[in-house]
């Protein structure tokens, strides 16, 4: 299998072969044996990017034997990084997980120190466990920076320091010193570090220099990587002590989408937090300007019978409207209305300002208006067929 000359074994790329329809044709192949008579083995790798259906339709397979047999009808190795993306159903049909330590610095240095030496680059030995560290000791990424460094010239300390952007960890160290002291400072770090590290790294750098020092002054045995300052987190540790697991809490709770404004943000936040600034809201007076009261429509003192229709000025704004206080009721083209802001004044035995209409001619008070109301009624009733008794009924509800 290893010199690829295995007809049994069968590698599938399970990221773009995810589909149901894929795995079903992977069952009806491993139901046939290959000529040579050997059974298949099929190894799915990024395995967590198999469809919910997929993995549904490899339950019954993976634990149902063949016929007159105790080997299973399919037999698979699932390789994934993602181990909490399977479903748990899949894992139960599985052997316990067997879980890919990561190589220490010494080790990747020495397969990079292997690399720098067939290719003809140059090199500084100490440099080699320093890219291992950055690349959090994966072996791909390390040979990748081992090419990257390789093209500005030899892989020593100053072009990795350019390459790797490790010129930025005193940038970070700064951010998290300055934290309740130098506003200034503290913000003229913040966006140097912006235009050179995107912020989502920001807010991971940040959190791992707040655990680090804390780490280093309370626990005293964290192991601080070469690429930072050891005397200077134990002195950040010393100064900010508890306040840098809030610090590490908020730098680690990045949002989704992080943005140099967000980053700036945070950093503020915990800035005013750490010097012990408390924020209230004060509540803010609202001013409204007052609307100048407009005339109002007034019934003409003639007759106290005559009807109240002829004497309506068409064209004038009810009391609501112009938002003035006049009397409770009042007449309308379109019949009685009643004025709320006049009934409020009433209700809180507040005198309501008389006003002259149009004219100079007084308004009618409320009982001088329902005696010329009730009157009126008292006269149609007496024009309908004799009908005073249906007209009287009205008028009395």
């Amino acid at each position: 299998m290893l010199d690829g000359k295995s007809e049994g074994f069968i590698e599938v790329d399970a990221a773009t072969n995810s589909g149901k329809d894929d795995i079903k044709r992977i069952t009806e192949e491993a139901q046939f044996g290959t000529y040579s008579g050997q059974r298949r083995l099929y190894l799915l790798d990024e395995s967590h990017e198999l469809s919910r259906q997929a993995m549904d339709a490899m339950l019954k397979p993976l634990e149902d034997n063949r016929r007159g047999s105790e080997d299973k009808q399919l037999t698979c190795i699932f390789c994934t990084t993602e181990v909490e993306k399977m479903r748990s159903a899949i894992l139960s049909r599985c052997a316990p997980t067997f879980r890919i330590r990561p190589n220490t610095p010494a080790e990747i240095a020495e397969r990079l120190k292997l690399i720098c030496v067939s290719e003809a680059i140059e090199y500084e030995e100490a440099v080699l466990p320093l890219i291992a560290e950055v690349t959090e000791c994966h072996v791909r990424d390390a040979i990748k920076a081992v090419e990257g460094v390789s093209m500005l010239g030899a892989v020593n300390r100053e072009n990795v320091n350019a390459y790797l952007s490790l010129d930025a960890n005193e940038l970070f160290l700064d951010i998290v010193d300055h934290l309740g002291g130098d506003a200034e400072k503290l913000l003229v770090a913040t966006d140097a570090v912006t235009t050179i590290i995107a912020p989502g790294v920001c807010y991971e750098k940040m959190a791992d220099v707040c655990v680090l020092a804390y780490r280093l002054t309370h626990v005293g045995s964290a192991q601080v990587p070469s690429f930072w300052d050891r005397d200077r987190l134990k002195t950040i540790g010393e100064k900010h002590k508890e306040f840098l697991i809030q610090f590490a809490q908020t730098f680690a709770c990045r949002p989704a989408h992080a943005s140099p404004s967000m980053f700036a943000c945070d950093v503020s936040a915990l800035h005013q937090m750490r010097s012990g600034l408390v924020v209230r809201a004060q509540p803010t007076e609202v001013v409204v300007p007052t609307v100048a009261a407009s005339p109002q429509p007034t019934v003409s003192p003639t007759s106290r019978v005559a009807p109240v229709t002829q004497t309506i000025a068409p064209t004038a704004p009810s009391p609501v409207e112009s938002g003035s206080m006049q009397e409770e009721t009042f007449v309308t083209e379109m019949g009685v209305s009643i004025n709320p802001a006049a009934q409020k004044t009433r209700r809180n035995n507040v005198e309501p300002t008389p006003t002259t209409a149009t004219g100079g001619l007084q308004a009618l008070s409320p009982s001088e208006f329902a005696e010329i109301l009730h009157r009126r009624i008292h006269e149609l009733g007496e024009g309908k067929d004799g009908g005073s008794t249906r007209w009287d009924n009205v008028g009395s509800t």
